[in-house]
């Protein structure tokens, strides 16, 4: 076993080498676009001085700064009102940030934008980057119209949203450039020009925007194929729900990405622009909703399921809502939900912390991955709000996420190879040992097969018991009830008249009665015996005591019936020390007794070996004392008719009463020996018998003892 330390230790290395070598290249995607140039020019009041600007080597360059600003005015190149000083506005800058403007409303209305820039006059064809401008826009460079997008007016019936970036390029010899933009917006919550155009050479600019749209095509791409490979996934093996719920997640991330920076999704189709943010603002309340079931079905012991309801019914509000009003209605809302997305990452992030605190598989990839994407998330809210002036991050954001969630799939792939060489290896071992295994299981069945066979035997003999307790039952309480019955009828129909035979009926009915009361009592005592319901009263008797209380108690009845009678005590012990003091070691041997249940015991063995003895036989009660078992033996043996072999493993069970039995003394209930295996077993003893047919037959049982220390 390694140092869990440097377990520890070695495993934060990992995870931190995977972390860089994951944000490097990331990094790189983000900056691969960013060249060494000298600071930017900035344009104030209406002018830029770009003169000392070389395209051809500095690159690109933001027209950012101070434009004039016409609000509330459409004007075109030639309107003399251009040539007035007037009014600027800081660009790039939405309308709604403008304070005390005339003629913007709260993002909306109509205004016209110019910038003079001075250049160095070239032969090089120059371009300009126009971004997404809100909501429609007309574009002049020089007197020239060069391109409208949408279709500006003064009204929102008389205009037409439409949006996604453009690229001019126009010839000029001139050493200036006048640049007259007219804008509109009527269906959003924002308008103007709130994201910086860049004018350029046309080359680089063409160049920087390939390398833009690479960048995100293959960022949109990987999004799509993942999203769709992880719903696949899902297809094929469904047990793993947070699958389908990371490929929706993908999926809705890239369908936002397709409608705002470039807008991919209304070049290549007949989209709408209302249609395209709809779009955009359904996929982001639905990002957060799957984005949370990802991580509860990935990590469920560590989030709330009470929390689903609440999510996944806001979302889909929140959908329904923008799904029933038009644009300018729930783009004004946009904080409803921007606030329900950082609300359900940080609780998402929450679940991940707390997971990764219990050490669950994955968790700090997952967590990783998702602050990561988190913080992308919160650097477009900055964007759309105009508190941070950057880009939009979230497809790069999720991309990293993607990754992290690969390494998730690769380590659940490693451990599943892992788990089918080691299935491999002991396959391979069975294989190996198969014979012996297969005689090992061989020997096993037959000892198996030998125990249900036993096992059988002792249910097909339990049945043959139940079958002879009811069959006896019914015999011993039918046949006193049919004598009473007929003693009865005989008293009502007259046949006994005397009194003495009155008086005989009544004597032979009390003894079917005493018969009955014997049995149902005997019944009740043996039932409360096998339930253990029956109160012993326990207490120490010394052996000697016991011995001379039996002999006293049994030599009359067995002389009396013309048999022989002794009562002996054996001591079998590792020591011989002969009969000194036998009468001394008796009493210091003691049983814990209950003296009534235990003369009730050897009245039913004492008496049944007298009535099975012919006269002129012997019984002997004798008592073995086993010091290195601490136990007392005590037989009682009769040389009387004995009992076959057949029903000797029976002569204990209630109701076995064949005359060979011995199960009644007096041919009765047939529960005395039953009784007296329970009030022995009561006893933490043992009961048998051993019998040879027409020699005899001893029934034996075994009590513990112990040995009283002599002071």
């Amino acid at each position: 076993m390694g140092n869990p330390r440097f377990q520890e230790v070695s495993t934060i290395r990992r995870h931190l080498c995977y972390f860089l070598l994951l944000v490097i290249p990331l990094l790189g995607l983000t900056s691969c676009s960013v060249e060494s140039k000298q600071v930017e020019p900035v344009a104030k009041q209406g002018t830029i001085d770009l003169r000392s600007w070389q395209f051809e080597t500095d690159g690109q360059v933001e027209l950012s700064g101070q434009w004039a600003f016409y609000a509330g005015r459409l004007l075109q190149p030639g309107d003399a009102v251009l040539e007035q000083r007037t009014a600027t506005v800081r660009v790039p800058r939405s309308w709604n940030s403008y304070r005390n403007v005339q003629g913007i409303d709260e993002g909306q209305g109509y205004a016209t934008y110019k910038l003079t820039a001075l250049i160095q006059p070239t032969d090089h064809v120059l371009a300009m980057r126009l971004p997404n401008i809100f909501s429609s826009y007309k574009l002049w460079v020089n007197g020239k119209e060069l391109v409208e997008l949408g279709h500006v007016g003064t009204s929102r019936s008389g205009s037409k949203a439409e949006q996604f970036p453009k690229i001019v390029s126009f010839n000029t010899n001139s050493d200036k450039l006048e640049i007259v933009i007219q804008v509109s917006n009527f269906q959003h919550r924002k308008g103007g020009i709130w994201v910086p155009m860049q004018l350029g050479d046309s080359d680089s600019i063409v160049d920087a925007q390939m390398k833009t749209t690479a960048k995100e095509m293959l960022i949109l791409g990987s999004l799509i194929i993942i999203g769709v490979y992880h719903i696949g996934l899902y297809a094929f093996r469904r047990q793993e729900q947070f699958t389908m719920h990371f490929g929706l997640l993908c999926l809705f991330v890239a369908a936002r990405a397709s409608v705002t920076g470039e807008n991919y999704l209304l070049r290549l189709f007949p989209i709408s622009w209302e249609a395209g943010l709809k779009i955009e603002y359904i996929a982001f309340a639905l990002s957060a909703v799957t984005g949370f079931l990802y991580v509860y079905k990935l990590f469920p012991l560590d989030a709330s399921k009470r929390v689903i309801p609440f999510v996944t019914g806001i979302g889909l509000s929140l959908c329904v809502f923008v799904l029933l009003s038009p644009a300018i209605i729930f783009s004004k809302q946009l904080p409803l939900f921007q606030l329900f997305v950082v609300g359900v990452a940080i609780y998402s992030l929450a679940v991940l912390i707390t997971a990764r605190m219990r050490r669950r598989i994955g968790s700090t990839f997952v967590l990783t991955g998702l602050a990561v994407f988190v913080v992308t998330v919160l650097n477009d809210m900055l964007f759309f709000n105009e508190w941070l002036v950057y880009t939009q991050l979230v497809p790069l954001g999720l991309f990293f996420f993607m990754l992290m969630q690969s390494f998730i799939i690769s380590r659940r792939f490693s451990n599943a190879m892992v788990r089918v060489e080691h299935v491999s290896n002991e396959l391979r071992e069975l294989n190996i040992h198969l014979e012996e295994r297969i005689e090992e299981r061989t020997v096993a069945l037959s000892e198996a097969n030998a125990t249900l066979a036993q096992t059988n035997r002792e249910l097909q003999r339990s049945e043959t018991s139940r079958r002879h307790l009811m069959t006896n039952i019914s015999h011993d309480l039918r046949t006193p009830i049919t004598l009473l019955q007929g003693y009865l009828e005989a008293f009502q129909d007259g046949v006994v008249q005397s009194e003495q035979q009155q008086q005989r009926y009544i004597r032979m009915m009390l003894g079917k009665v005493g018969g009955l009361n014997r049995l149902i009592r005997d019944l009740f005592e043996l039932t409360k015996l096998e339930a253990g319901q029956t109160r012993f009263d326990f207490a120490k008797v010394p052996l000697g005591q016991w011995i001379q209380q039996l002999h006293d108690m049994y030599e009359i009845d067995v002389i009396s019936s013309g048999l022989r009678f002794s009562c002996d005590f054996h001591s079998v012990s590792s020591t011989e020390d002969g009969h000194a003091h036998e009468m001394e070691q008796q009493n210091r041997i003691l049983l814990s007794l209950d003296l009534a249940r235990m003369d009730q015991v050897l009245a039913n063995v004492v008496y049944n070996a007298i009535k099975h003895t012919p006269r002129g036989g012997e019984i002997t009660l004798s008592f073995f004392f086993e010091e290195h078992t601490s136990r007392v033996i005590v037989t009682v043996s009769d040389t009387g008719s004995g009992i076959a072999d057949e029903h000797l493993p029976y002569i204990f069970d209630r109701f076995y009463k064949k005359d060979v039995s011995r199960n009644s003394a007096d041919g009765g209930s047939g529960l005395g020996l039953a009784i007296a295996k329970e009030i022995v077993e009561a006893h933490d003893g043992a009961i048998g018998a051993v019998s040879t047919v027409d020699k005899g037959t001893m029934i034996w049982f075994m009590l513990p003892a112990e040995v009283r220390m002599v002071g």
